[in-house]
């Protein structure tokens, strides 16, 4: 049996655990999606940028990238898109924030199905080897201690531990993956801004710890 909470939860579910880390991986790319998706609604449809004539329009599902300078620096275009008046626009960006928001959190239900599920997994095993080790005790020490005891111990006092599997590796993983997407949209919009944030959460990240390990 492993010494360690850690040791342990990394020897036995680290299949599981990388199977989840797919789905957090992409989890961040809605989540970034949908904190720029609102900045192109108000700044085109909404405050008429790109609208210069009521029946003007603008191309939405637009695909394309552009090369580096090194290759030319020319514009491929992949897809045209849809040509949109300024209303229809509007609504197909809100439709499409409302698809992000509804599969981000279908991503997120699917995480915490998986967790509990890996969890549940992870604490039956347990139970079963610390069962086996007190088998392993020799007749002494059960003249000594009750068995109602060791029923407890294996039934009740590692129920906590199921809840904590789950959430050891991948809750970090998740809420650290947001934190940088989060940090990293703000640095696309304004450096100084972000550079602001980026030191907030430096000092936090110093000072929590040794607040937290002093209380």
């Amino acid at each position: 049996m492993e010494r360690g909470l850690f040791g342990f939860i990394i020897k036995y579910s680290r299949r599981d655990q990388l199977l989840i880390v797919p789905l957090v991986v992409l989890s961040m790319l809605f989540y970034y999606a949908s904190l720029d998706l609102p900045k192109t609604i108000i700044n085109q449809p909404i405050q008429g940028k790109g609208f210069p004539n009521p029946d003007s329009t603008m191309a939405f599902m637009r695909l394309g990238f552009k090369l580096p300078d090194v290759l030319g620096g020319q514009a491929v275009h992949i897809f045209d898109g849809f040509a949109l008046e300024r209303t229809p626009y509007l609504i197909a960006l809100t439709l499409t924030f409302l698809f992000l928001i509804i599969v981000s959190g279908w991503i997120k239900f699917q995480i915490n199905t998986m967790k509990g599920w890996m969890g549940e997994r992870m604490l039956r095993r347990l139970r079963y080897d610390l069962f086996d080790h007190i088998l392993r005790f020799p007749l002494s020490h059960f003249r000594r201690v009750k068995s109602a005891e060791m029923a407890t111990m294996i039934k009740d006092e590692v129920e906590p531990l199921g809840g904590f599997v789950g959430e050891a590796l991948i809750t970090p993983m998740y809420l650290g993956g947001q934190a940088l997407t989060a940090l990293v949209f703000i640095l696309f919009q304004h450096i100084y801004l972000g550079m602001v944030a980026f030191g907030m959460v430096l000092v936090q990240a110093i000072i929590i710890p040794r607040m937290r390990r002093r209380l």
